[in-house]
């Protein structure tokens, strides 16, 4: 594996730390290809490029287990206790975020594992979008079809029980019992809840309450 890097390009040098565990694996990469570390990273971000590696997590800088101390001697003879934390050293023609280093040294670490990343030709990136609009449009119809079923809101209170078993789906309140109030009450809030419903509604949820409340009050009677 070689750099696509154009000949003659300027780079500039700088260290990015990182964990002991990201720094060990990279460098096992790079020397299985018969590379340093700045080189397989350059040859990866020439390929991928550092856009594309926005989705990716960050693995994250060192923790406190990473750290290390050393003791080193200063011109006037005394020392110096140092703190040292492992590092990317690197080599390429624009400074980058650190995140976006670490994200690139994983990725060149661990492509072609099984947990790892890896690349995605056109056609299967093709096949993904294709299954993503085929869910939209499956989303869509059951949306549909969920409007046509849900109930019409109330214009007034709910005052009698036949106008809070409209509310939550049932024929009739005889033989029922609070469980099986409650039990309704968790399918269909999902479904109306103003921030996450699928047909979320401020109106039918505050209804939905309403109706559950007043079932329950009604059975204990």
């Amino acid at each position: 594996m070689v750099s696509l890097m154009p000949r003659g390009c300027p780079l500039s040098s700088f260290v990015v730390p990182c964990q002991h565990s990201l720094r060990s694996a990279v460098e096992a990469a790079a020397a299985a290809r018969g590379m340093t570390v700045s080189q397989l990273l350059r040859a990866f971000l020439t390929v991928v490029g550092p856009a594309v590696l926005d989705a990716l997590p960050d693995p994250g800088p060192p923790n406190s287990v990473d750290e290390s101390y050393r003791l080193v001697t200063l011109k006037n003879g005394r020392t110096r206790r140092v703190r040292v934390v492992p590092k990317l050293r690197v080599r390429y023609p624009v400074r980058l975020e650190h995140a976006t280093v670490r994200k690139a040294a994983w990725a060149a670490a661990t492509i072609g594992m099984p947990d790892g990343a890896r690349l995605v030709t056109s056609g299967e990136l093709a096949a993904v979008e294709t299954e993503m609009s085929r869910c939209r449009l499956r989303l869509e119809q059951l949306t549909a079809a969920l409007e046509t079923l849900a109930f019409r809101p109330l214009q007034q209170p709910i005052r009698k029980p036949w106008q809070a078993t409209y509310v939550l789906g049932f024929t009739h309140e005889w033989g029922l019992e609070p469980q099986t109030v409650n039990s309704r009450f968790r399918t269909l809030a999902p479904i109306f809840h103003p921030d996450t419903g699928l047909l979320s509604s401020a109106e039918r949820m505050s209804q939905l309450l309403e109706a559950r409340n007043f079932l329950l009050r009604h059975l204990r009677e």
